[in-house]
């Protein structure tokens, strides 16, 4: 197996960086998959010709990222993406107030346009059914806030995963607490009434326009609701933004169990 390549003193990384870098090389070139063992410390050690603790070092790190699975008396193996790890980078870059809720949402708004389209062309009958269930339990749930969080939430939620790219729904679970701050916002009990029905009213024409299998239609509207969350949002962090802690929302499944068991019912 090839040795380190040697660097410069300028460029020159830790070792245990050139290990980590050689590994994922390995990795590249073997054709690798989540689940598949890696070889061991004790193996890179040999084969490199440097420290176990080196390679040690080089595995936790790699197992920080969430590249890696590492358990006592296992061989390593690969893991799957975690958006977990990357949750902390941007919970770290919100709180350190290196970027704001407004930022996200900017960003958010492209990721989303392309994510209705795609999902107007490719959910299914049973994810659209969920989705106007959804959207029916949002504008329901009248001054109860938490709810319609959870709905706002579940129906983003739900977008991204009839997308059918993965990455839309990775991002979108990374970014949870500002997303979850700007639905608080966007939704909160201090806003005039016909602002909320403003807001309810927009969800409810993207999930019609997805729907519908109107693609286009649907980017513009989801294109209108993040304009009006974007000003709202711009004028709240004119003052401190404060995270606080909040219920977390029901999650897409259970929101989805709870419409399937209410259409039982109409059935019925």
């Amino acid at each position: 197996m090839d040795s380190v390549t040697p660097l410069s003193p300028l460029e020159r990384p830790t070792l245990s960086a050139q290990v980590a870098r050689h590994l994922l090389e390995l990795v590249n070139r073997d054709g690798l998959r989540p689940g598949m063992p890696v070889p061991s410390e004790v193996q890179i050690s040999r084969d490199l010709a440097v420290s176990r603790g080196s390679v040690r070092e080089a595995y936790r790190t790699l197992a920080a990222l969430g590249i890696l699975e590492i358990e006592a008396g296992r061989q390593p193996r690969l893991r799957p993406i975690d958006p977990n790890v990357l949750m902390q980078v941007f919970d770290y870059a919100l709180n350190t107030a290196q970027v704001t809720v407004a930022h996200v949402l900017e960003t958010r708004r492209a990721i989303e346009m392309q994510t209705a389209q795609l999902a107007a062309r490719y959910a299914t009958d049973a994810q659209r059914r969920c989705l106007r269930e959804l959207a029916a339990q949002m504008r329901a749930a009248g001054a109860d806030q938490t709810r319609r969080v959870a709905c706002d939430m579940a129906i983003h939620a739900l977008i991204a995963e009839a997308s059918g790219n993965p990455l839309n729904s990775m991002l979108l679970h990374a970014l949870r607490t500002p997303v979850e701050a700007s639905a608080r916002m966007h939704l909160d009990d201090r806003r005039m009434p016909h602002e909320l029905t403003r807001v309810i009213d927009g969800h409810e024409d993207v999930v019609e326009r997805i729907c519908a299998g109107d693609s286009m239609g649907a980017a513009s509207a989801m294109s209108c609701h993040f304009d009006l969350a974007i000003i709202h949002v711009m004028r709240q962090e004119s003052q401190p933004l404060e995270i606080v802690e909040s219920p977390a929302p029901a999650p897409v499944a259970t929101l989805a169990k709870a419409a399937a068991a209410k259409r039982v019912r109409k059935t019925s």
